[in-house]
């Protein structure tokens, strides 16, 4: 992700939250390229202490720089991990007709934000019986072949994450 640095200076640029547009057109905070600034670090920390205990990063930021914020295109750089189980597409890929290949979607991603509900996040306990009764189905495709790339890629997230986090602290 190194090309971001090489962007054009400007406070912050993010990208849009795709899974809630466009009932809500805001930005993500699972990404943001910061430039470093007091005055902008004396907004945020004005905004913060204002802010209610029910009041979210994604709230605080956005009632910042929803309106001034450089836009990162969210199919590099913030994909859920819930998308390879979604039903639906067409947030993320922005288009109604394109279908959905989950091993593009996959080797494009720059970055993975872990989000399943009801499943935990990866460094929580998960229960192994849940993470398989809410995998992504198989698909079948035309004839008889059955694709399991959703789900493929979407374990790979959960297990890579384990197998990464075991070598790194043990």
């Amino acid at each position: 992700m190194d090309e971001l640095f090489l962007l054009q200076s400007i406070s912050v640029a993010m990208p849009r939250a795709y899974w809630l547009f466009p009932m809500k057109e805001i930005l993500s905070t699972m990404l943001m390229l910061i430039e470093p600034s007091e005055v902008e670090f004396a907004r945020v920390m004005s905004e913060m202490d204002a802010a209610s205990s029910n009041d979210f990063d994604m709230e605080i930021i956005n009632s910042l720089y929803r309106n001034n914020a450089m836009v990162l295109p969210h199919r590099r750089y913030a994909l859920l991990t819930g998308e390879f189980r979604s039903e639906s597409h067409a947030k993320y890929l922005g288009s109604e007709i394109e279908p959905w290949d989950p091993a593009r979607a996959y080797n494009e991603a720059k970055l993975v934000h872990f989000s399943d509900w009801p499943l935990p996040k990866p460094w929580l306990h998960i229960d192994e019986e849940l993470r398989l009764e809410l995998q992504p189905n198989c698909t079948n495709t035309t004839g008889d072949v059955v694709d399991c790339t959703a789900r493929i890629s979407w374990n790979s997230f959960y297990t890579d994450f384990q197998m990464t986090r075991k070598e790194m602290c043990s």
